[in-house]
């Protein structure tokens, strides 16, 4: 029996050793990758941002939820796509909630024709633009596209 507990302790501290040195071995690896990957830090440090300003300038793709059944996500998106601001900045409209930098959601206000919207981070979960549209006197998918468009423009040149 005592043969039994000292090869299990054996075990374990073998067990224990090989953990340890795996998880320094791993600490010595990444911070050997910031030191030397600059480029890695600065794309770190930009994307860490909390600044709404900051994570509505730097999102690549957008993905547009629409809550409502007056205004489909598939007209937003062609009215978002049409916009010659959106194109230049280099925003891109994609289908996958998951992978966008930005969730777009639409919602229709009760017994009225406004179209409150809200632009959230996807990573952060931060409000980096909102607004409020109404449907008359024009479509609201295109006053959403033509509003978001302006505060992207803003966002972009500050």
């Amino acid at each position: 029996m005592s043969k039994l507990r000292k090869s299990q302790n054996a075990r374990r501290a073998i067990l224990f050793f090989l953990i340890v040195g795996f998880d320094l071995a791993m600490a010595g690896i990444t911070s050997f990758a910031q030191e030397t990957s600059p480029r890695l830090q600065n794309a770190v440090a930009q994307n860490s941002s909390s600044d709404p300003t900051v994570l509505l300038s730097t999102a690549r793709t957008l993905y547009v939820h629409s809550r409502t059944a007056l205004v489909k996500s598939e007209v937003i998106e062609s009215e978002l796509q049409k916009r010659l601001e959106l194109k230049e900045c280099g925003l891109v409209v994609i289908r996958n909630g998951a992978a966008a930098d930005l969730i777009m959601e639409v919602r229709r206000s009760n017994f009225t024709t406004e179209y409150p919207y809200v632009v959230i981070d996807g990573r952060t979960q931060i409000v980096v633009a909102s607004g409020k549209v109404n449907s008359l006197f024009g479509t609201a998918a295109a006053k959403i596209a033509k509003g978001f468009a302006k505060q992207l423009q803003k966002a972009r040149k500050s």
